[in-house]
């Protein structure tokens, strides 16, 4: 009581008569308002101080792909600009006939338009750039649904004359779900290792108070590919197999819990 009357007299609310504060005419309402809030400051602050503990979580699920993403690009130089063109061209609809003759469907396919870039080369003698040619190339992305074909889809790309692969990047369709199942491991695994801090300290552990989830980059999934005859690499009718292994998806967050004494 005597810190709440020393609060509104420093607010100017009231006056002290003798030993005793009187309240100002039309001042009951302001100091109301003056000591909810300094309640309610003092509030915030004792949220802000509340013990907590913070820990992290991981996990993890694991599963066998069913379909791989390929990047793949044509290019060649020439002098004449029209001839690489061609050149770039007429690879594009060679590996553009394989992939109808492999089955990919034309909605799993995405081919850009040629890119153009001059080729210059520094001459010494006149000490300026020459344009000695020009540069065109073509990418090609695909979405391989069927990872028994994609030994052959690589394959025909180094026979077409496809100078440019990428390593395919295994991925799953359920990959989601499977990221949901990883999400709920990490957030077991983190209550765990709360529980574990918490009774190693001697104190009960509370609700979270905090969650964040830790944005993954998914790594490169590497492929293993091997011939099945040796004839395959550059031989007629070979065909070539895809041994893919599993891929690894995870989740990762961070949770702070509250703690009380025991």
């Amino acid at each position: 009581m005597v810190r709440d009357a020393e609060t509104l007299h420093h607010a100017g609310l009231v006056t002290v008569i003798g030993n005793r504060p009187v309240m100002k005419k039309g001042t009951a309402l302001l100091a109301a308002l003056a000591l909810g809030l300094s309640g309610g400051a003092a509030s915030a602050h004792e949220i802000e101080t509340a013990p907590t503990i913070a820990v992290s979580g991981h996990g993890e699920v694991t599963t066998t792909p069913d379909r791989a993403r390929l990047s793949l690009a044509v290019d060649a130089v020439n002098d004449e600009l029209k001839i690489a063109e061609a050149n770039v061209n007429r690879v594009v609809r060679l590996y553009l006939d394989e992939l109808e003759r492999l089955g990919i469907d034309d909605s799993d396919i995405a081919t850009t338009s040629a890119s153009i870039q001059p080729e210059l080369v520094w001459d010494e003698k006149e000490r300026r750039q020459k344009l000695v040619g020009y540069r065109v190339r073509r990418d090609i992305r695909l979405l391989i649904r069927d990872l028994a074909k994609l030994g052959d889809v690589i394959l025909q790309a180094t026979r077409v004359g496809v100078n440019h692969l990428s390593p395919p990047q295994l991925e799953s369709s359920r990959e989601e779900a499977l990221s949901r199942d990883a999400l709920a491991k990490a957030a077991v695994n983190a209550k765990a290792r709360a529980t574990t801090l918490a009774q190693a300290l001697g104190v009960e552990l509370g609700a979270a108070r905090i969650v964040r989830e830790a944005l993954q980059m998914p790594p490169p999934v590497a492929y293993k590919a091997m011939a099945v005859r040796a004839e395959a690499a550059y031989g007629a009718g070979g065909e070539m197999g895809v041994m893919t292994g599993e891929i690894r998806i995870g989740a990762d967050v961070s949770v702070e819990f509250d703690i009380t004494g025991r």
